[in-house]
């Protein structure tokens, strides 16, 4: 149902007295995302992984993961600065796909190491699940896929959540918007609609 005018300045508001929730939440769950992406990475056996590489891409992924938190808990506020900071920890895991994960199957399939089993150094158990290279690369893929989008999403809601709080609260320190006003108007609505919802009951009574 739409809302008539007073209501949008009711609901604009409710914005002042609470958390800009969703955002928020939706910055943790890209947090979630990462960690299954980032357990199933370190857990590959692969000879790729001997090399330094790990060791910076660990650096990485726990400073990634702060700063996601961190920003997390700056949206949550109507901080219009992290919302940069959002979309920029998207783009690095979009990034991050063609980085650790393509170049470790690229490294597999170059030394012709395409199909785990039991016996194979390349047997990754995720979850108690065994997984093979080419799939262990598509859960990756998925896992920063998720996790980008989750930050995308925050970033754009919370953005037109900050946006619209700021130009409500610029209204009415120009006088323009009454939020009592707007209350009292609603009150005499309600009255108004009372009243004529009770007077077909008075006529029903004047005719019997």
């Amino acid at each position: 149902m739409k809302r008539t005018p007073n209501q949008e300045i009711i609901h604009s508001d409710i914005l002042r007295y609470k958390t800009n929730k969703l955002p928020a939440t939706l910055a943790l769950l890209g947090i979630v995302f990462s960690c299954l992406y980032f357990c199933l990475l370190y857990g590959f056996r692969s000879n790729f992984f001997s090399n330094w590489q790990i060791g910076i891409s660990v650096i990485l992924t726990l400073f990634s993961l702060l700063i996601t938190f961190l920003a997390s808990e700056g949206i949550k506020g109507y901080n219009k600065k992290f919302v940069i900071v959002l979309i920029v920890l998207a783009a690095i895991q979009i990034i991050r796909i063609f980085g650790i994960p393509l170049s470790a199957l690229r490294y597999d399939i170059a030394n012709g190491n395409t199909v785990a089993d039991e016996t194979s150094t390349l047997y990754t158990r995720y979850f108690g699940v065994d997984l093979a290279p080419w799939t262990c690369f598509v859960f990756l893929t998925l896992w920063l896929c998720a996790s980008a989008a989750c930050l995308i999403a925050s970033a754009v809601i919370g953005y037109i959540n900050c946006v619209r709080l700021e130009a409500f609260n610029k209204k009415i320190e120009s006088g323009e918007i009454s939020v009592e006003k707007t209350i009292k108007e609603m009150n005499e609505e309600d009255e108004k609609a009372k009243a004529l919802d009770l007077q077909p009951d008075k006529a029903a009574e004047e005719v019997r």
